[in-house]
C-alpha cells in the first residue's frame, strides 16, 4: 500500500521528560507509525536538559527510520499553541513519500574548510541541481550564522533555508543541537530535502513601509548620506511630516529601513524589501547608520514596527493560503523571533500560532522562539530579528502560491 505525505504534531506541558514524551508519542503514533515516520523535529525547554539524551534515545526507539533534528529553546510553539516560560515539548513527524532526508551537522572548522574549497556537497549532501529545502538550527557563540546563510545563497542558489537561532542559553555550550543520536553543542544542524516536497516559505518581517521608496544616491559602510539626491535624514523628515499621530508614534519607537533585494521591479510590495534597523543619524552630516551596507542606486524604504504592523503584516503573507481555493497544506514549521509573543502582544497568547491556525485551518505544526530567524527574503536567505518564518509543506505535485 502506498504512502502519502503525511504529519503529525504534538506539544506536551508535563513536568517529567518520560512522561511527557510518553504524551508526545501517544499523539502522533495513531497517526504515523513507527515504520512510515521519515523526519522528526523536536523542540523544547531546557528544563529537560538533564533527561535529553534519554528523551533522544526514546524517539529514535519510537521511529527507527526517520532522521531526528531538534533544539533547545526559551519558548516552544506547538500547533496552535504558543508555551512561554515553563517547561514545553513541540514534536513534528512526517512520513514523506518520494523525498530524501539528508542530515548534517556543520561545526566552525568544517564550514572554514567547505569555504576554502568551495566543495559544500560533501558537507551538505546535496547540490543545487536537486532543488534542495535546508531546514537548519544554530547555536550562535561558536559560529558564524550569517556567513554560513550566504554561503548557502552562493553553493545552492534559490535553495531556500529556514530555521532558526537556539534560545535557550545565555553563553557558549548551554545550547543543544540534536542530530540523530547526538547531541551537540556548537555549529549548525540541518536537513536537505529532496525530491517530491515543495515547501512555501512565509517570511513575516513584521512591519508595514510609510513613504515612498527613494534610491541611494551616496552611502559609504554602513551610512546612507543621500537619497534621491538630498540628505537622507531631510528625506527621513519629510516622509515623517506625512504620517498619521499613530505611525508618528510608532516611527519615534521603532523605524526601520528596507532595502529592495531586486531594485529593478517596475513596483514595489510587502516581501520585496529586507529590513534593516535604523542605528541612528550622524547629527552633523544628517546621514542615517543602518545595520546593512547600502549600495549606491539601491532602492530604500522607511518602515515601522509595532504589534499593530506586526499582526497586520503576518496577515498578508498568510492570506494566498486561506479560503477554498488554496492547495492545502500537510505540515507547517513556525520559526518565531522571540521578541514577539508576549513580549510584542501583552495579553494576547498564542499570536503568530493563533493566526495561521486561523488561515491554515488544523494542520499539524511545531516550533520554537528563536534567537534569529532563517528565511528567503526576494530569493536570496538572509537571518533576520522580530520576524515569523514558517515553512509550509505539500507534495511536489500540489500547486505552489506566490507569497507576496
Amino acid at each position: 500500500m502506498s504512502r502519502e505525505m503525511t504529519f503529525a504534531a504534538s506539544v506536551q506541558t508535563v513536568h517529567e521528560a518520560g512522561p511527557c514524551v510518553d504524551a508526545l508519542l501517544a499523539q502522533t503514533t495513531p497517526r504515523i507509525g513507527p515504520d512510515d515516520g521519515d523526519l522528526i523535529t523536536l523542540f523544547l525547554t531546557a528544563h529537560y536538559e538533564d533527561e535529553l539524551s534519554d528523551i533522544v534515545a526514546r524517539l529514535r526507539q519510537s521511529y527507527p527510520r526517520a532522521v531526528l533534528i531538534g533544539c533547545t529553546a526559551e519558548s516552544i510553539i506547538g500547533n496552535a499553541l504558543e508555551i512561554e516560560g515553563r517547561p514545553a515539548m513541540s514534536m513534528l513527524v512526517a512520513s514523506l513519500p518520494g523525498v530524501e532526508v539528508h542530515p548534517f551537522h556543520v561545526s566552525h572548522p568544517q564550514h572554514a574548510r567547505a569555504r576554502a574549497s568551495q566543495n559544500w556537497e560533501p558537507l551538505l549532501g546535496v547540490c543545487g541541481e536537486s532543488e534542495p529545502v535546508i531546514l537548519g538550527m544554530a547555536d550562535p557563540y561558536r559560529f558564524d550564522v550569517l556567513t554560513f546563510v550566504e554561503d548557502i545563497n552562493e553553493a545552492l542558489p534559490g535553495a531556500p533555508v529556514l530555521g532558526g537561532i537556539a534560545s535557550a542559553a545565555d553563553g557558549s555550550g548551554q545550547n543543544a543541537l540534536i542530530l540523530d543520536d547526538a547531541i551537540h553543542r556548537e555549529g549548525l544542524v540541518g536537513v536537505a530535502l529532496t525530491g517530491n516536497l515543495r515547501v512555501d516559505a512565509v517570511v513575516s518581517q513584521g512591519c508595514r513601509p510609510i513613504g515612498r521608496p527613494f534610491i541611494v544616491t551616496k552611502s559609504q559602510d554602513r551610512f546612507i548620506r543621500e537619497l534621491g539626491g538630498k540628505v537622507a535624514w531631510e528625506r527621513l523628515q519629510e516622509v515623517i511630516a506625512e504620517l498619521r499621530p499613530d505611525e508618528e508614534q510608532a516611527a519615534q519607537q521603532a523605524l526601520f529601513v528596507g532595502r529592495a533585494i531586486n531594485e529593478y521591479k517596475p513596483d514595489f510590495k510587502r516581501g520585496d524589501f529586507l529590513i534593516h534597523t535604523l542605528l541612528g543619524v550622524e547629527r552633523n552630516t544628517g546621514a542615517l547608520a543602518i545595520a546593512g551596507m547600502p549600495r549606491i542606486g539601491s532602492t530604500v524604504q522607511f518602515h515601522i514596527r509595532d504589534a499593530e504592523s506586526a499582526d497586520e503584516d503576518l496577515r498578508h503573507m498568510l492570506a494566498p493560503f486561506r479560503g477554498p481555493q488554496a492547495p492545502s497544506v500537510a505540515g507547517a514549521l513556525l520559526f518565531s523571533c522571540n521578541g514577539r509573543g508576549s513580549r510584542m502582544w501583552p495579553g494576547v497568547p498564542h499570536h503568530d500560532a493563533g493566526v495561521l491556525r486561523e488561515h491554515l485551518g488544523d494542520v499539524p505544526t511545531a516550533g520554537f522562539f528563536c534567537a534569529g530567524e532563517f528565511g528567503p527574503v526576494g530569493g536570496r536567505n538572509f537571518v533576520h530579528g522580530f520576524t515569523a518564518s514558517i515553512a509550509l509543506f505539500r507534495p511536489r505535485g500540489v500547486e505552489s502560491v506566490p507569497v507576496t
